[in-house]
Formats: C-alpha cells, sequence, structure tokens
C-alpha cells in the first residue's frame, strides 16, 4: 500500500504547476534540507534550588543547533550540520545530537545516540505514526506546508508541518508517515522545534547517505532496558532525561 501511495505521488508530479521556475510546479525527489534545531534551554534546564536556579541564569534562552537532511526518494540521513560556535559552553542534553538514516524500502533505520558518554547505534522497524492532518497552512523556507498532528510515547502532543511539493515522507529525527517532506517539527514537552532553512535540490551520492557505524549496537527493546536500569539507578533525576532518548 504504501509503494502504490508513493506511486500515486510521483505520477501527480508531473501535472502540477511551478510558481518559483518556468511556471510549473518542481516535485522534488532528493536534496538536502537545513534545519534549525531550537530548544528553550531554561525550560529544559530541571532541578530545584540555589545551584539549579544560578546556573539557569547563566544560559542563554534558547540554543541553536543545525542539521541536515539528506534523501533520495526512499533512503534519508539526518545528521549535523554547520556548527554554532555560540554552542561551545553549552550542555547537551540527551537525544539532542541525534544520527537518523531511514531506508522506507526496507522499512529499517538506524539512530546514533550518545547515552551516558557513549555511542549507541538503535536498529529497528520504522515506527507508525497515527497523524492528524488539519486545515492550517503556513510557509517554511518558501514552501507551503500543511499542519498534522500526533501523540508519541502514549501522551507527547508532536506537531509537525509537511511539504507535499517534496516527495519522499521523512524529516528531522526520523519523524515521517506523510504525504511530503516534514520541514517544521515542535515537540511542546521537550522545549524543542525544528524548522528549515533552506534547500538544497541536488541528487546526493551514496557516500553521503552511508548509515552511522560507530557504537554498541542495540534493539530498541534492549535501549529500553537500558534506559530503565539507569532510572532505578538514579530516579527522578533520570527519568526527565528519559524522555529525551526516547522520542
Amino acid at each position: 500500500m504504501k509503494r502504490f501511495f508513493y506511486t500515486v505521488l510521483i505520477i501527480l508530479a508531473w501535472s502540477r504547476i511551478n510558481a518559483q521556475d518556468t511556471g510549473t510546479v518542481r516535485f522534488i525527489h532528493a536534496g538536502v534540507i537545513e534545519y534549525e534545531q531550537k530548544e528553550d534551554l531554561k525550560n529544559l534546564m530541571k532541578g530545584d534550588g540555589d545551584f539549579s536556579e544560578a546556573y539557569r541564569k547563566l544560559l542563554p534562552e534558547y540554543k541553536l543547533s543545525y542539521y541536515n537532511l539528506t534523501f533520495n526518494g526512499r533512503k534519508s540521513l539526518f545528521a549535523a550540520g554547520k556548527d554554532n560556535p555560540d554552542n561551545l559552553k553549552l550542555p547537551d542534553f540527551p537525544g539532542s545530537t541525534n544520527t537518523v538514516y531511514s531506508d522506507r524500502s526496507t522499512n529499517q533505520h538506524i539512530t546514533q545516540r550518545v547515552f551516558w558518554g557513549s555511542s549507541i547505534l538503535e536498529s529497528d522497524t520504522i515506527r507508525t505514526l497515527h497523524w492528524r492532518i488539519t486545515g492550517d497552512v503556513r510557509t517554511i523556507a518558501g514552501f507551503e506546508c500543511h499542519r498534522a498532528t500526533t501523540v508519541i510515547m502514549d501522551s507527547v502532543f508532536v506537531v509537525a508541518f509537511y511539504c507535499d511539493e517534496i516527495l519522499p515522507d521523512g524529516g528531522p529525527e526520523g519523524f515521517g508517515g506523510l504525504p511530503g517532506t516534514i520541514l517544521g517539527l515542535v515537540i511542546p514537552k521537550l522545549h524543542t522545534s525544528w524548522y528549515a532553512t533552506k534547500l538544497i535540490v541536488k541528487e546526493p551520492v551514496d557516500k553521503d547517505m552511508l548509515p552511522p557505524k560507530k557504537g554498541q549496537k542495540m534493539t530498541t527493546p534492549e535501549l529500553k532496558a537500558l534506559i530503565q536500569s539507569k532510572a532505578d539507578e538514579y530516579g527522578d533525576f533520570f527519568l526527565d532525561m528519559r524522555m529525551h532518548l526516547e522520542y
């Protein structure tokens, strides 16, 4: 069914009109999208007491990081992009520096995560998300995008804005499953958002989309068991970080 749906999108690509170039709509199947990841540091920093409060006062309100989604048809790689020198002295939260490789033709993904100072390679099937598409529209990086919402981890609300002119159904951090690429993603409970800043249309070569290889290999159930063991050991302090590792 997914293959049929994707085929229909490609067929429709020949029938639309493009306002940016020659009056015909370009349907894009390959390229590189840059995203700006914005983390609300003051809300992310948990903890009570004088020390925690003093540390929060030293932080800027937001941390801005940049990531690239390199994609070609059914394969994609979401990885760190250009450096932001303002981040050199700022903390990295669990899950905020992921590298995600997705192959939707095989329904597989590999996520490289930094956990407890070590790299972990989590491999699993691509998760199925139950999206609700709303009628809201906004422009992101010059593209008209449609709003959709879903819930992950039982109670974590997610908002996405996808563009149906960009055919692959992927997006930042491995999110996808919509009729177009996600150019905007917001997870309010994580105080974090990802918005596309630009798109470079090109055909990536295979070496630009290689899955990450460094790290201890784990399945998703094995990673969750490891996270649970740390939660049992460190209690409430670790529970706040757990959500960042599992989304």
